[in-house]
């Protein structure tokens, strides 16, 4: 059974340190990961559910951190809820993290969502870190990649999201990263563009936050909620840019509309043609170095 101390030694302050070893000490972890028991067995004294007002979660501790208190907003999603515990057991065990003066970290909505901070932000990197480390125990690339067979599809996304039991958006960005295909994920809300999750080599997405979704694309389509179109061919140049005088790729475009008029575009980009040797693709050249390591971390672990 793990405790604290097998999270200790060399390399294991990172999340994805971390991680590796909480796998390594449990190897019969089941799907979905038992994140409450696991709190409980690295001394996360107690979970209470409360009214947090402009709050997701919150951690009490000391700078000793010998034990903690993790609260989780009652009124949230299930497998958000799952995601906010994740975060917090993320802030206790992180060695890095230390809470404010009075021994709490506070975490919103907004904090959930974080996916990058400025390298001066220290606060902001605490919460990328959490919120990564909160995915990756959550959605273990090794017990991950086995499932992701076939092509891209937000069906198979939505299963996967359910068997887990986190968000949508969440498994997007798995499996936009450990996917075979080169894959971004647009969420768009009221037809206007408020995240991108993409595998860092798929191209930029032309298409700024805050702006529309391109006026031809098919989410602009009226759908009922819950429905998820066909993958088809779309113009490429309407999401990605694309070079004077070179064969344009093939983007695939495929939509679901969720509740409150958020809809989620999977774009799919196809590099057969222009790749038809995997040795000239080298998928790592747009990864930066921690990237890389991260990613051949647990390549090696699966």
């Amino acid at each position: 059974m793990i405790s604290r101390l097998d999270l200790d030694g060399k390399g294991a302050g990172s999340p994805e340190g971390l991680v590796l070893r909480i796998l390594k000490a449990e190897p019969s972890l089941p799907i979905p990961i038992p994140i409450e028991e696991l709190c409980r067995k690295l001394d996360i004294t107690s979970i209470e559910y409360e009214t947090l007002e402009g709050l997701e979660g919150a951690l009490i501790t000391t700078p000793e951190r010998k034990s903690g208190i993790i609260l989780i907003k009652k009124t949230s999603h299930p497998f958000r809820q799952r995601f906010t515990m994740g975060h917090e057991l993320g802030h206790f065990i992180i060695p890095t993290h230390m809470p404010g003066l009075d021994g709490r970290f506070l975490c919103s909505r907004a904090d959930m969502l974080l996916q990058h901070a400025d390298e001066q932000d220290k606060r902001a990197r605490m919460e990328v870190e959490a919120n990564r480390f909160s995915s990756l125990l959550l959605i273990p690339p090794p017990m991950l990649r086995p499932r992701l067979k076939g092509d891209p599809n937000l069906s198979q996304l939505v299963e996967l999201a359910s068997e887990f039991e986190v968000s949508k958006e969440a498994m997007a960005r798995a499996y936009a990263l450990y996917h075979g295909e080169l894959l971004a994920f647009v969420v768009t809300h009221d037809g206007i563009v408020t995240r991108v999750h993409k595998h860092p080599s798929f191209p930029y997405v032309t298409v700024d936050i805050g702006r529309p979704a391109p006026s031809r694309s098919g989410a602009k389509i009226n759908l009922s909620t819950g429905t998820i179109t066909e993958v088809a061919e779309c113009l490429p140049d309407h999401w990605i840019g694309v070079d004077r005088g070179k064969p344009a790729p093939k983007l695939y475009e495929q939509i679901m509309r969720q509740r409150d008029n958020y809809s989620m575009i999977m774009l799919w980009l196809d590099n057969s043609e222009n790749n038809s040797n995997e040795e000239d693709f080298d998928r790592d050249e747009n990864l930066t170095a921690s990237q890389r390591l991260r990613d051949r971390i647990y390549r090696s672990s699966t």
